[in-house]
């Protein structure tokens, strides 16, 4: 509903191991959703709340901080943050590679470390 051209962030995905390349397919690690793992699909538009997922910057841009998308460029956001410290700071979200720990097997996924705030759980509100 709100009135901006829709922009869609696609994750890089690649595995650690290059002996497991033949076991774990692109199309399997992109169908990863996991809660502390972006999407491989982030859909975003200029105007819409996000939350940031990892912890960027420990006094400002910490897990949970609700931010709000100013401009998509092609691999970094600018957004101004709405809750915690940096409150009306405008500041830049870059694609960051990350390999979660809880899985049997190693990958790398980069992309933006944020979710659409819409859905948001009790506890972040």
């Amino acid at each position: 509903m709100i009135p901006a051209t829709l922009i869609e962030y696609r994750s890089f995905d690649t595995v650690v191991d290059a002996d497991e390349a033949v076991n774990l397919p692109p199309e399997f690690l992109k169908s990863l959703d996991r809660a502390a793992l972006p999407t491989h699909r982030l859909t975003l538009k200029t105007g819409c709340p996000i939350i940031l997922l990892r912890n960027l910057y420990p006094t400002k841009l910490c897990n949970g901080t609700r931010l709000y998308v100013r401009k998509t460029l092609s691999i970094v956001i600018e957004t101004t943050i709405l809750t915690g410290k940096g409150k009306g700071e405008t500041v830049v979200i870059p694609q960051i590679p990350l390999m979660p720990m809880d899985l049997p097997f190693n990958f790398k996924r980069l992309q933006l470390l944020v979710r659409l705030a819409f859905p948001i759980t009790i506890n972040k509100s």
